[in-house]
């Protein structure tokens, strides 16, 4: 028979559950573990491998006022020491994030934090 070792502190139920949450702002995320914009795409890509539920907050990749092809490959290359990218933030722009993207993320009930880049300094 194997002995319980400790509290599970993922069970909010719990008597002795840890307070994780962390404020942003005016944001209050449950806890600090978010992923970055870019490398998780719109989330949906990563449900198999990701309880997506567990996450304190998702920042989906970065769009843009309107559709953006990105730069022309080559846009990684590797080096010593990891990796170089320009993917020159290839999106299908806010409306169509709005309209195709959002409802899911919004379905799965945790934070979402947009990531929005300009065209100009102005």
């Amino acid at each position: 028979m194997a002995s319980q070792k400790g509290p599970d502190v993922t069970d909010p139920h719990a008597d002795t559950a840890v307070d994780l949450s962390v404020a942003l702002g005016r944001l209050r995320l449950p806890n600090p573990v978010m992923v970055a914009s870019g490398t998780f795409g719109y989330a949906r890509e990563m449900q198999g491998l990701v309880d997506l539920a567990r996450l304190g907050c998702i920042v989906p990749k970065t769009i843009t006022q309107e559709p953006r092809a990105g730069n022309a490959p080559a846009r990684t290359v590797e080096t010593t020491g990891g990796m170089l990218n320009s993917i020159g933030l290839d999106n299908d722009g806010i409306e169509s994030f709005t309209v195709k993207l959002l409802p899911y993320l919004t379905s799965l009930g945790v934070p979402i934090v947009v990531s929005i880049a300009g065209r100009t300094i102005d």
